[in-house]
């Protein structure tokens, strides 16, 4: 997508991908039961994105549960390995629309009352939320990333990314195009980015994801 074609309201096919992105993720975390496997719950959640009217998925959706929680990559394939009733699980979801836009959605979950997985959970959600609302038009990726890395240094986490990142560029029909949101991307964000803290310990992690439009005057983040 070219500049001139970058306007402050995100387009309409964006907005579509993106909505059915976030229903798929935030579905499957409600039917994710304990007993249930991580590809029990990869052929619901694919199954899902057809159901919701996308096409298929521009890369492999991602479930993991447990210390499968500790990668969250194209390349991680669902195990049989259980959900526990006390236990975290991530849902990574990538539709795409009969037009051909993309969507990027990640959603962690909790079973049962674990006092240090609620904490994790809580506070990915409070790092997510203060990277979301520093989202300005005209920053560059490396300075989104230091909003993260000032609230990641508060808590006893570290980044599980294998690539040392918090998201991508993203348009119809293709990603990565302007790199990554990672603390040497200087690129001014322009049109959609994926951001996806993920942060964890030795035995778990956890992460949020959405997207956000970067206009000429304002940053819109799609719900």
């Amino acid at each position: 997508m070219t500049d001139h074609e970058i306007t402050d309201e995100p387009p309409a096919g964006l907005v579509a991908a993106q909505r059915i992105a976030i229903k798929v993720a935030e579905a499957g975390t409600e039917a994710a039961v304990a007993g249930q496997t991580e590809r029990e719950l990869h052929r619901i959640i694919d199954q899902m994105v057809l159901d919701a009217g996308a096409v298929g998925t521009w890369t492999p959706t991602t479930v993991g549960f447990g210390i499968g929680t500790l990668s969250c990559f194209p390349t991680d394939v669902p195990t049989d390995r259980a959900l526990w009733n006390l236990d975290l699980g991530m849902i990574d979801v990538h539709p795409v629309t009969v037009d051909g836009w993309w969507g990027d959605c990640t959603r962690s979950f909790q079973r049962g009352d674990n006092h240090a997985q609620r904490e994790a959970l809580a506070t990915i959600e409070r790092i997510h939320a203060t990277v979301l609302a520093a989202a300005e038009p005209g920053m560059r990726a490396c300075d989104w990333f230091g909003v993260f890395s000032d609230e990641l240094a508060k808590t006893p986490y570290v980044l599980l990314d294998r690539l040392s990142n918090i998201g991508h560029s993203l348009t119809a029909n293709s990603s990565y195009d302007d790199g990554y949101i990672d603390a040497s991307n200087e690129t001014v964000m322009r049109g959609a980015w994926a951001v996806e803290p993920f942060i964890g310990n030795h035995l778990y992690g956890v992460k949020r994801e959405d997207v956000v439009w970067f206009g000429p005057t304002k940053a819109t983040v799609i719900r």
